[in-house]
Protein backbone atom coordinates (compact mmCIF):
# COMPACT_ATOMS: atom_id res chain seq x y z
CA UNK A 1 0.00 0.00 0.00
CA UNK A 2 1.22 3.47 -0.87
CA UNK A 3 -0.03 6.97 -0.18
CA UNK A 4 -1.83 6.88 -3.53
CA UNK A 5 -3.94 3.92 -2.31
CA UNK A 6 -5.39 5.75 0.70
CA UNK A 7 -8.47 7.19 -1.10
CA UNK A 8 -9.34 3.68 -2.31
CA UNK A 9 -8.89 2.24 1.20
CA UNK A 10 -11.05 4.98 2.74
CA UNK A 11 -13.73 4.38 0.11
CA UNK A 12 -13.82 0.66 0.96
CA UNK A 13 -14.00 1.47 4.67
CA UNK A 14 -16.84 3.94 4.11
CA UNK A 15 -18.79 1.32 2.18
CA UNK A 16 -18.48 -1.02 5.18
CA UNK A 17 -19.40 1.89 7.53
CA UNK A 18 -16.20 1.45 9.51
CA UNK A 19 -15.57 5.18 9.77
CA UNK A 20 -11.87 5.41 8.91
CA UNK A 21 -10.37 8.77 8.11
CA UNK A 22 -7.40 9.18 5.73
CA UNK A 23 -5.22 9.88 8.78
CA UNK A 24 -6.10 6.44 10.19
CA UNK A 25 -4.65 4.75 7.12
CA UNK A 26 -1.63 7.03 7.15
CA UNK A 27 -0.91 6.04 10.75
CA UNK A 28 -1.21 2.34 9.91
CA UNK A 29 1.29 2.78 7.09
CA UNK A 30 3.60 4.71 9.42
CA UNK A 31 3.38 1.94 12.05
CA UNK A 32 4.03 -0.83 9.52
CA UNK A 33 5.37 0.64 6.24
CA UNK A 34 5.83 -2.77 4.61
CA UNK A 35 2.84 -4.48 6.20
CA UNK A 36 -0.20 -2.88 4.51
CA UNK A 37 -1.24 -4.43 1.20
CA UNK A 38 -3.48 -3.84 -1.80
CA UNK A 39 -4.76 -6.63 -4.07
CA UNK A 40 -5.09 -5.84 -7.76
CA UNK A 41 -6.92 -7.57 -10.59
CA UNK A 42 -4.69 -6.57 -13.51
CA UNK A 43 -4.39 -2.84 -12.77
CA UNK A 44 -7.59 -2.42 -10.79
CA UNK A 45 -7.35 -2.27 -6.98
CA UNK A 46 -9.88 -4.73 -5.55
CA UNK A 47 -9.00 -5.21 -1.88
CA UNK A 48 -6.85 -4.25 1.09
CA UNK A 49 -5.47 -5.59 4.36
CA UNK A 50 -3.33 -4.00 7.07
CA UNK A 51 -1.06 -5.50 9.70
CA UNK A 52 0.68 -4.20 12.79
CA UNK A 53 3.50 -5.90 14.71
CA UNK A 54 4.22 -5.49 18.41
CA UNK A 55 7.43 -7.50 18.84
CA UNK A 56 6.22 -11.13 18.86
CA UNK A 57 2.49 -10.23 18.84
CA UNK A 58 0.74 -8.99 15.71
CA UNK A 59 -2.67 -7.84 14.52
CA UNK A 60 -4.48 -7.97 11.20
CA UNK A 61 -7.16 -5.49 10.21
CA UNK A 62 -9.09 -3.87 7.39
CA UNK A 63 -9.55 -6.97 5.27
CA UNK A 64 -11.96 -5.58 2.68
CA UNK A 65 -12.59 -6.83 -0.85
CA UNK A 66 -14.86 -5.04 -3.31
CA UNK A 67 -18.27 -6.70 -3.24
CA UNK A 68 -18.27 -7.65 -6.91
CA UNK A 69 -14.87 -9.36 -6.48
CA UNK A 70 -15.74 -11.49 -3.47
CA UNK A 71 -15.83 -15.31 -3.68
CA UNK A 72 -12.76 -15.20 -5.95
CA UNK A 73 -10.19 -16.05 -3.24
CA UNK A 74 -8.84 -12.51 -3.00
CA UNK A 75 -9.50 -12.25 0.73
CA UNK A 76 -7.70 -15.52 1.41
CA UNK A 77 -4.73 -14.40 -0.70
CA UNK A 78 -4.50 -11.11 1.18
CA UNK A 79 -4.70 -12.93 4.51
CA UNK A 80 -1.96 -15.42 3.64
CA UNK A 81 0.28 -12.65 2.36
CA UNK A 82 -0.15 -10.59 5.56
CA UNK A 83 0.30 -13.64 7.80
CA UNK A 84 3.54 -14.50 6.05
CA UNK A 85 4.73 -10.91 6.42
CA UNK A 86 4.08 -10.93 10.20
CA UNK A 87 5.85 -14.25 10.58
CA UNK A 88 8.95 -12.81 8.88
CA UNK A 89 8.82 -10.12 11.59
CA UNK A 90 9.11 -12.78 14.30
CA UNK A 91 5.43 -12.65 15.31
CA UNK A 92 4.34 -15.78 17.19
CA UNK A 93 0.73 -14.79 17.91
CA UNK A 94 -1.48 -13.09 15.30
CA UNK A 95 -4.89 -11.77 16.30
CA UNK A 96 -7.81 -10.11 14.55
CA UNK A 97 -11.34 -8.92 15.18
CA UNK A 98 -13.41 -10.85 12.68
CA UNK A 99 -16.79 -9.76 11.33
CA UNK A 100 -18.98 -12.85 11.37
CA UNK A 101 -19.39 -13.34 7.59
CA UNK A 102 -15.57 -13.68 7.37
CA UNK A 103 -15.15 -16.02 10.36
CA UNK A 104 -15.32 -19.24 8.24
CA UNK A 105 -12.38 -17.97 6.16
CA UNK A 106 -10.34 -17.20 9.28
CA UNK A 107 -11.08 -20.60 10.78
CA UNK A 108 -10.07 -22.26 7.51
CA UNK A 109 -6.73 -20.45 7.74
CA UNK A 110 -6.18 -21.82 11.26
CA UNK A 111 -7.47 -19.01 13.48
CA UNK A 112 -9.15 -20.05 16.71
CA UNK A 113 -11.96 -18.31 18.56
CA UNK A 114 -10.94 -16.30 21.65
CA UNK A 115 -13.94 -14.19 22.78
CA UNK A 116 -16.47 -11.67 21.57
CA UNK A 117 -14.99 -8.26 20.93
CA UNK A 118 -17.96 -6.16 21.97
CA UNK A 119 -18.97 -2.86 20.38
CA UNK A 120 -20.86 -0.29 22.42
CA UNK A 121 -21.78 3.30 21.75
CA UNK A 122 -23.33 6.22 23.58
CA UNK A 123 -25.62 8.41 21.45
CA UNK A 124 -24.91 12.11 21.25
CA UNK A 125 -27.05 14.69 23.00
CA UNK A 126 -27.88 18.15 21.67
CA UNK A 127 -25.56 19.96 24.08
CA UNK A 128 -21.82 19.69 24.19
CA UNK A 129 -20.11 19.19 27.50
CA UNK A 130 -17.62 21.58 28.99
CA UNK A 131 -14.08 20.95 27.80
CA UNK A 132 -11.91 19.47 30.53
CA UNK A 133 -8.14 19.62 30.48
CA UNK A 134 -6.68 16.12 30.50
CA UNK A 135 -4.47 15.32 33.47
CA UNK A 136 -0.75 15.81 32.84
CA UNK A 137 1.54 12.84 32.31
CA UNK A 138 4.53 12.20 30.13
CA UNK A 139 4.33 9.81 27.24
CA UNK A 140 7.14 7.81 28.88
CA UNK A 141 4.95 7.29 31.96
CA UNK A 142 2.02 6.05 29.87
CA UNK A 143 4.18 3.79 27.69
CA UNK A 144 5.67 2.15 30.77
CA UNK A 145 2.25 1.77 32.39
CA UNK A 146 0.70 0.24 29.27
CA UNK A 147 3.45 -2.35 29.01
CA UNK A 148 3.17 -3.18 32.71
CA UNK A 149 -0.58 -3.78 32.50
CA UNK A 150 -0.78 -5.52 29.09
CA UNK A 151 2.60 -7.18 28.68
CA UNK A 152 2.62 -5.86 25.09
CA UNK A 153 5.05 -3.44 23.50
CA UNK A 154 2.69 -0.81 22.04
CA UNK A 155 5.15 2.06 22.38
CA UNK A 156 5.22 3.20 18.75
CA UNK A 157 1.42 3.51 18.65
CA UNK A 158 1.10 5.28 21.99
CA UNK A 159 3.81 7.81 21.10
CA UNK A 160 2.11 8.58 17.79
CA UNK A 161 -1.29 8.93 19.51
CA UNK A 162 0.25 11.38 21.98
CA UNK A 163 1.47 13.46 19.04
CA UNK A 164 -1.79 13.37 17.11
CA UNK A 165 -4.30 13.50 19.99
CA UNK A 166 -2.43 15.15 22.85
CA UNK A 167 -5.43 17.30 23.77
CA UNK A 168 -7.58 14.20 24.25
CA UNK A 169 -5.26 12.03 26.35
CA UNK A 170 -6.76 11.43 29.79
CA UNK A 171 -4.58 10.07 32.59
CA UNK A 172 -5.36 9.03 36.16
CA UNK A 173 -2.45 9.35 38.55
CA UNK A 174 -1.56 10.09 42.15
CA UNK A 175 2.10 9.23 42.66
CA UNK A 176 2.05 6.98 39.57
CA UNK A 177 -0.12 6.36 36.52
CA UNK A 178 -3.13 4.19 37.41
CA UNK A 179 -4.96 4.45 34.10
CA UNK A 180 -5.17 6.30 30.81
CA UNK A 181 -7.53 6.71 27.87
CA UNK A 182 -7.15 8.32 24.45
CA UNK A 183 -10.09 9.72 22.49
CA UNK A 184 -9.82 9.76 18.69
CA UNK A 185 -12.12 11.24 16.00
CA UNK A 186 -13.86 9.06 13.44
CA UNK A 187 -15.92 9.87 10.38
CA UNK A 188 -19.19 11.64 11.08
CA UNK A 189 -19.98 13.02 14.49
CA UNK A 190 -18.25 10.11 16.23
CA UNK A 191 -15.32 9.76 18.60
CA UNK A 192 -13.79 6.47 19.73
CA UNK A 193 -12.20 5.72 23.10
CA UNK A 194 -9.14 3.53 22.84
CA UNK A 195 -6.70 2.49 23.99
CA UNK A 196 -8.11 2.59 27.53
CA UNK A 197 -6.21 0.79 30.29
CA UNK A 198 -6.87 1.07 34.01
CA UNK A 199 -6.02 -0.64 37.28
CA UNK A 200 -9.69 -1.29 38.09
CA UNK A 201 -13.24 -0.18 37.35
CA UNK A 202 -13.13 2.70 39.85
CA UNK A 203 -10.12 4.22 38.11
CA UNK A 204 -11.71 3.57 34.73
CA UNK A 205 -14.87 5.39 35.82
CA UNK A 206 -12.84 8.39 36.96
CA UNK A 207 -11.56 8.65 33.37
CA UNK A 208 -14.82 7.81 31.62
CA UNK A 209 -16.86 10.51 33.38
CA UNK A 210 -14.89 13.51 32.07
CA UNK A 211 -14.78 11.93 28.62
CA UNK A 212 -18.56 11.45 28.42
CA UNK A 213 -19.04 15.00 29.71
CA UNK A 214 -16.65 16.61 27.26
CA UNK A 215 -17.95 14.66 24.24
CA UNK A 216 -21.68 14.77 25.00
CA UNK A 217 -22.30 16.27 21.57
CA UNK A 218 -20.68 13.29 19.85
CA UNK A 219 -21.60 9.67 19.51
CA UNK A 220 -18.97 7.86 21.60
CA UNK A 221 -17.88 4.42 20.39
CA UNK A 222 -15.85 1.81 22.23
CA UNK A 223 -14.67 -1.76 21.74
CA UNK A 224 -14.15 -3.96 24.79
CA UNK A 225 -13.24 -7.62 25.43
CA UNK A 226 -16.36 -9.52 26.48
CA UNK A 227 -14.47 -11.19 29.32
CA UNK A 228 -13.79 -7.84 31.04
CA UNK A 229 -17.13 -7.87 32.86
CA UNK A 230 -16.23 -4.77 34.91
CA UNK A 231 -15.72 -2.76 31.73
CA UNK A 232 -18.98 -3.92 30.17
CA UNK A 233 -20.91 -3.09 33.37
CA UNK A 234 -19.28 0.34 33.53
CA UNK A 235 -20.32 1.29 30.00
CA UNK A 236 -23.84 0.00 30.48
CA UNK A 237 -24.09 2.03 33.71
CA UNK A 238 -23.23 5.19 31.78
CA UNK A 239 -25.69 4.80 28.94
CA UNK A 240 -23.72 2.86 26.34
CA UNK A 241 -25.74 0.62 24.00
CA UNK A 242 -24.70 -2.65 22.40
CA UNK A 243 -23.88 -2.72 18.71
CA UNK A 244 -22.91 -5.70 16.55
CA UNK A 245 -19.82 -7.40 18.02
CA UNK A 246 -16.84 -8.97 16.31
CA UNK A 247 -15.05 -12.20 17.18
CA UNK A 248 -11.51 -11.91 18.55
CA UNK A 249 -9.48 -14.75 17.06
CA UNK A 250 -5.85 -15.84 17.25
CA UNK A 251 -3.32 -17.84 15.27
CA UNK A 252 -0.28 -19.31 16.99
CA UNK A 253 0.53 -19.03 20.68
CA UNK A 254 -2.39 -17.62 22.67
CA UNK A 255 -1.61 -14.44 24.62
CA UNK A 256 -3.54 -13.23 27.68
CA UNK A 257 -3.44 -9.48 28.30
CA UNK A 258 -7.07 -8.38 28.65
CA UNK A 259 -7.52 -8.02 32.44
CA UNK A 260 -6.95 -4.26 32.50
CA UNK A 261 -8.18 -3.45 28.98
CA UNK A 262 -11.23 -1.18 29.25
CA UNK A 263 -11.16 -0.39 25.52
CA UNK A 264 -9.21 -1.95 22.69
CA UNK A 265 -6.84 0.24 20.70
CA UNK A 266 -9.05 -0.18 17.62
CA UNK A 267 -10.59 -3.01 15.59
CA UNK A 268 -7.73 -2.83 13.10
CA UNK A 269 -4.80 -2.37 15.51
CA UNK A 270 -5.81 -4.56 18.43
Amino acid sequence: MSEADIPFAVELSAHEKWGHLPADLQRLMAFEPNGCFVACDTREAVGIITSTSYDDWGFLGNLIVKHEKRKDGIGASLMMHAIEYLRTRGVKCIELDGVFPAVPLYRKLGFRDKYLSLRLYRPSSESRGEAISPLPATVDDVVAYDRLRTGLNREKMIRRFFEDFFESVFVASIDRVTGYAIVKPRAGNVVAIGPFVADNDQTAESLLLPITNQYRGNTIAVGVPELNCEAVALYRKHGFIYSEPSLRMYLGVRREYEENIFAIMSPEKG
